[in-house]
């Protein structure tokens, strides 16, 4: 008996050794990083193994010279004093430019490395379909196939590719929150999703999808919420059968904040803490991230851990198997060759003892040394003048022109005598959330509107309105500074309060009186052009119908002055579409392009039916014009490639960049498809009478579907299009055989 036991358990070494082989190209580890991880698991007491599994909080080993690793928040830029800020992500977004979004993440990641931050708690791949959740300013958009593009990109960029990966310089990304939390019930961040396998594995795991094949992401994040009832942070079927087995993902899966506890304490979905640390461990969630908490009974990963192994309620194996994955990644960025790996106050941390916690509410606060370990080079990397060419760049590709009545704009600098700037975000740090308290500068509207007018113009400011706390006389006020004028500049939109994580909203109207503040301004008979600073889709119908021109950056990150101003004054022409649909109000809500048609024709009393602004939208100063489409061939096999060509000439006066997007769409399918998916983007630039041919692969990729639990490609009639938006569109047909 005790020779066979031996055998199986030679053969299940090998079996698990050969599996650990074939996933080696996940993590970059040699054979002989992968033994030393081993022994380091070997020569750990289950106190030290159970201190490797916190995150955001002291995890270094000082007995076993075990590094700390930090993590961080980079959704736009580190959070960090002086770090470079970049547009908010669903500004990088709407430049549709993969190349430019990997370059900001690389970026990013080096100011991270610089100020002792490894992993980073980003990017969010939600696809974003309510425009009332509180954290729609840090997705992408609201179709799957851009979200993933930008997201790969972005992860790519932080991570390294190829030999950089997880070098110095770059730092182990986590895609979240996993999965479906960006279309909540009423759009209340943490609120339940009940959603079809379909609309699961059609909508909300695709990005996730292409984050694990194709940028080999680091670190999954779990969402908040229960889907179709079942917590997010013990979900087998998501985290295990599917991401594990059918993506083939092998990295690390990070807690979000204190959700292991709530699993049992707000979803009420286990009986024990025990019962819930064994079913976050089953589910293959390695560390905790727990805000605030100390070394005490509300970490779960904690004491209660500890305890749980060593009274043999949590097997050992479960545990290994998760310090083993945070030792790879420790190894993996070689973090013993950081100036001082073990961090700092956790000369005590490993034995466990009260006297060793850090005060808890520092690692709360933006990073500022007090855990992490900046280089001593850290200033130099994060005042790199390069840094803040690059987040101009940004902001120049990302802001978008939505209206321009009778070419109001550009204006020229010498155009004015008087220039009205008003609004509660003319003259103020908007930057958006998970930002940084402390940029290393930025520009407001006002200082670049005076920084790029004639010096004989005069430029007048008025706040219009606070957004919090709003009263009559600050409108009164600017209606006379409007008056004054020859023309306003009105720049609206959201602050840090009206839009944030857990700030939801069941209005999609800008926020406090900034309608009223505008209608006004409109009534002076001045012109006006309304520049939108802001987190999520405004309800903005009467200043589409009322407003000459209207600019929308979202947020533009640091230089956001700078770049609105060039933009009026026309030194920038603006190329930025939107990523997500703008409804025309509440009641529209959720709103996206790619729907499924309709059983019969929708009328809706008293008001018109189409949204404001369409999924793609966005002008330039110049005018582009589309040859018809070209098929390299009409019909193809699911085993071939097609490839959709159009010609694009630049019929204006001026330079400028089109977006060309292709869309496809299933004429017949034994099941109801939407009326369109985006399934290609190009961003191209072109000078005044330049034509150029653009070519979109189509593969059989592009047409299948999710159907009885896998995806499939049906024969029959496909029609594609290719134009500006996804409303303005080319078309021809596509045959698909067997």
């Amino acid at each position: 008996m005790r020779l066979k036991f031996t055998l199986c358990a030679i053969i299940c070494l090998q079996l698990s050794t050969i599996q650990a082989q074939e996933k080696t190209g996940y993590i970059p580890l040699t054979p002989k990083e992968r033994q030393q991880v081993a022994l380091l698991l070997s020569k750990m007491t289950v106190e030290e193994k159970a201190h490797q599994l916190a995150s955001f909080y002291p995890n270094a080993n000082k007995r076993l010279n075990i590094p700390h690793m930090q993590a961080g928040e980079a959704l736009h830029g580190i959070v960090a004093a002086g770090a470079t800020s970049f547009p908010q992500a669903i500004a990088l977004a709407s430049s549709w430019d993969t190349g430019l979004v990997e370059r900001v993440s690389t970026v990013i990641a080096k100011e991270a490395r610089a100020m002792g931050i490894q992993h980073c708690y980003t990017p969010m791949l939600g696809v974003l379909r309510d425009a009332r959740w509180g954290r729609f300013e840090e997705g992408y958009s609201e179709d799957p196939y851009l979200v993933s593009k930008i997201g790969v990109a972005f992860i790519n960029g932080l991570q390294g590719t190829g030999k950089n990966r997880f070098n110095k310089d770059h730092v182990v990304a986590t895609a979240k929150h996993f999965v479906a939390d960006s279309e909540p019930l009423l759009g209340a961040n943490g609120a339940a999703v009940e959603i079809s396998l379909r609309s699961l594995h059609e909508v909300h795991l695709p990005p996730f999808r292409a984050a694990v094949e194709e940028a080999h992401v680091g670190a999954i994040m779990p969402a908040h919420h229960t889907l179709n009832g079942i917590p997010c942070h013990i979900n087998t079927y998501t985290l295990n059968d599917v991401l594990r087995r059918a993506y083939g993902f092998d990295g690390l899966v990070v807690s979000d904040n204190n959700d292991l506890r709530w699993v049992q304490d707000r979803l009420f979905a286990t009986e024990s803490r025990e019962e819930t640390i064994l079913k976050a461990l089953e589910a293959g969630v390695h560390t905790e991230l727990a805000f605030k908490q100390t070394w005490a009974d509300k970490r779960m990963y904690g004491p209660l851990l500890v305890n749980a192994v060593k009274s043999g309620k949590v097997p050992m194996k479960l545990l290994d198997e998760a310090v083993t994955k945070v030792l790879e990644f420790k190894i993996a960025l070689h973090l013993e060759e950081e100036e001082n790996p073990l961090g700092k106050e956790m000369t005590e941390l490993q034995k466990g003892t009260k006297d060793a916690d850090v005060n808890a509410d520092v690692f709360f606060s933006q990073i500022d040394g007090s855990l992490s370990s900046p280089r001593s080079n850290y200033k130099t990397v994060l005042s790199s003048p390069e840094h803040d060419v690059l987040a101009l760049e940004a902001a120049r590709k990302s802001i978008i022109l939505l209206k321009n009545a009778n070419n109001l704009l550009p204006f020229k600098k010498d155009q004015f005598k008087k220039i009205a700037v008003i609004g509660p975000n003319a003259d103020t740090i908007r930057l958006g959330t998970y930002s940084t308290q402390q940029p290393k500068h930025f520009i407001t509207v006002k200082q670049g509107i005076e920084s790029l007018v004639d010096k004989n113009t005069s430029i007048l400011y008025a706040k219009g309105t606070d957004i919090q706390h709003p009263n009559d006389s600050q409108i009164t006020a600017a209606v006379a500074v409007a008056k004054s004028a020859d023309v306003c500049i009105l720049v609206l939109g959201d602050d840090e309060k009206t839009v944030m994580e857990n700030v939801d909203r069941d209005d999609i109207a800008l926020p406090g009186d900034q309608n009223k503040l505008m209608q006004a301004i409109v009534a002076t008979g001045k012109p006006v052009v309304l520049v939108l600073l802001h987190g999520r889709p405004p309800g903005i119908q009467w200043a589409k119908d009322n407003v000459p021109a209207i600019l929308d950056g979202w947020f533009l990150g640091q230089e956001t002055g700078k770049v609105v101003a060039e933009t009026i004054f026309g030194e920038n022409n603006p190329s930025g579409k939107l990523t997500v649909t703008y409804p025309r109000n509440v009641g529209q809500v959720p709103a996206f392009y790619n729907t499924l048609i309709p059983g019969r024709p929708r009328e809706m009393w008293g008001t018109a039916q189409g949204a404001t602004y369409s999924f793609g939208y966005g002008l330039s100063y110049t005018q582009f014009k589309y040859s018809e489409i070209k098929l390299s061939k009409s019909n193809m096999k699911d085993t071939e490639t097609v490839f959709a060509e159009v010609e694009l000439t630049n019929t204006g006066k001026v330079a400028g960049d089109e977006i060309v997007q292709l869309y496809l769409r299933d004429d017949i399918s034994s099941l109801a498809r939407p009326i369109k998916e985006l399934k290609g983007f190009k961003r191209i630039s072109l000078q005044p009478g330049a034509s150029q041919k653009i070519s979109f692969p189509i593969s059989a990729r592009a047409l299948e579907f999710w159907k009885d639990g896998k995806w499939i490609t049906e024969p029959g009639s496909f029609t594609v299009m290719i134009g500006p938006n996804s409303e303005e569109l080319k078309k021809t047909t596509l045959q698909l055989t067997k």
